[in-house]
């Protein structure tokens, strides 16, 4: 084994510890570790870090069919142990004695002495082993809990609310996302933006729902190293997402609230479809998140934000009621849709957390909609799909104010022309080639 594949196992390993043992974020870890690879192995890091993540709970079955106690072992020998079965059983390209020999590596470096010879002794038996298949569980919701690596309490909701599609969509949440950016076609044509990447050695092509806006990078690479990126020409975003600003539908000359900001995409596509002329009121309570606005919305040429660091709830009492002609609430919510770029929050989340999100969801909607003028306009959308913090709160809010919904059909590109029309348009992976998303828009009555 080269001090190559040595390092980038080791880095593997600390990423898993910090992601599942510190619940810290992958985007954050994997950006952390890989920093120094090159392409190939950055590639196979994030593959190996994400997937163990994401089929945790289906390779600790079969880890526990070998080991009888295999629940009590030490947390480090678990994550030792799960990247080694997870590049054996999960993929092909990896030779098995490569995978063994550079995971006992890993586990003398950083495991007892007792559980090294422990540690190649089971990776050596799995390598004879085949898939594990998942047996004796009669209950589908329990069997796919397991076959398909998703919490139990996750697979039941989705059963019940997708009927037929529900297997489809945990198929959907378990692949990688494809990776698209958005150009800031108000700066630069997207037909540049293709010349410089392919003269760079990135591979893209027009997202095919929307070819005039975004691109899917075919090749791995972190975007923020771009001169690109760094000029604001282009920014990644998932398609679903970059529709809130198309439904919101700003007009020049208007005030706006972007009541969630950060990262401060969204806020800037609002300044310049706005042409950079009114006023676009940009909240955002976290200060590190509130410096990724303010970097954002400079690097995107967005010249009519007024940034705040506040507690939105706090800053609208500083404006008198009927102050606003659109309010866009991005809000912050459990993020249940983007899995697939996120797995880990499959086992960060819990049924208790995507209630209090939804509770928080209608506290800053109270607080907002007063300041809404009358003939004004309101987006609410949250990465999720979850009842509580979609539906549910939409009708919390028609119900208690003076509200109507407003079809948004026509704003939308033609895959999605027949989403929008009641007013409200969720959008599910395996059906919209999106993260899961849920958009709304409503009118307050004149």
């Amino acid at each position: 084994m080269n001090s190559a594949d040595s390092s980038l196992r080791e880095s593997i390993f600390f990423a898993l510890k910090e992601i599942l043992q510190k619940g810290s974020y992958s985007h954050i870890v994997l950006k952390k570790y890989s920093q120094n690879f090159g392409s190939k192995d950055k590639r196979l890091f994030w593959e190996v870090t994400l997937g163990v993540i994401r089929w945790l709970l289906r390779i600790d079955w079969g880890l526990s069919r070998q080991i009888k106690r295999y629940k009590k072992l030490p947390d480090d020998v678990k994550i030792c142990l799960r990247m080694g079965y997870y590049q054996l059983l999960f993929m092909d390209r990896i030779p098995p004695y490569s995978a063994v020999n550079e995971t006992v590596e890993v586990a003398k470096k950083h495991l007892p002495l007792k559980f090294h010879k422990f540690t190649n002794a089971v990776l050596r038996k799995a390598v004879k082993l085949s898939f594990p298949v998942i047996t004796k569980i009669d209950n589908p919701a329990e069997y796919a809990s397991f076959a398909k690596s998703f919490p139990l309490w996750m697979v039941e909701r989705w059963r019940s609310w997708f009927h037929s599609d529900w297997v489809d969509l945990l198929n959907s949440l378990n692949k990688p996302s494809p990776f698209t950016v958005w150009v800031n076609t108000h700066f630069v044509d997207i037909s540049y933006v293709r010349k410089i990447l392919k003269e760079s050695g990135i591979e893209c092509k027009p997202y095919e729902i929307l070819p005039d806006e975004m691109l899917q990078l075919i090749t791995g690479t972190d975007v923020s190293e771009l001169d690109l990126y760094k000029e604001g020409f282009i920014t990644p975003q998932d398609v679903a997402s970059h529709l809130v600003v198309k439904v919101l539908d700003p007009k020049p000359e208007e005030t706006v609230l972007d009541g969630c900001a950060a990262p401060g995409i969204k806020t800037a596509q609002i300044a310049l479809k706005m042409e950079n002329r009114g006023r676009v009121v940009a909240c955002e309570i976290n200060s590190e998140r509130f410096s990724l606005l303010l970097d954002n919305i400079k690097r995107l040429g967005a010249a009519i934000v007024e940034p705040e660091n506040e507690d939105i709830i706090n800053l609208v009492e500083r404006f008198e009621d009927n102050s606003f002609d659109r309010i866009l609430i991005d809000a912050p919510c459990s993020d249940l849709g983007t899995i697939r770029r996120r797995p880990e929050l499959k086992w960060k989340r819990s049924l208790e957390d995507v209630l209090l999100f939804s509770e928080k969801q209608k506290a800053i909607l109270d607080a907002v909609i007063p300041k809404l003028k009358r003939g004004g306009v309101i987006v609410y959308s949250v990465c999720s799909f979850e009842r509580e913090e979609t539906v549910d709160v939409v009708d919390y809010i028609k119900n208690k104010y003076d509200l109507e919904m407003m079809d948004f059909s026509h704003l939308l590109p033609d895959p999605f022309k027949d989403m929008g029309k009641e007013g409200m348009a969720l959008f599910l992976p395996h059906k919209s080639a999106s993260d899961g998303f849920f958009i709304a828009k409503l009118r307050r009555r004149s």
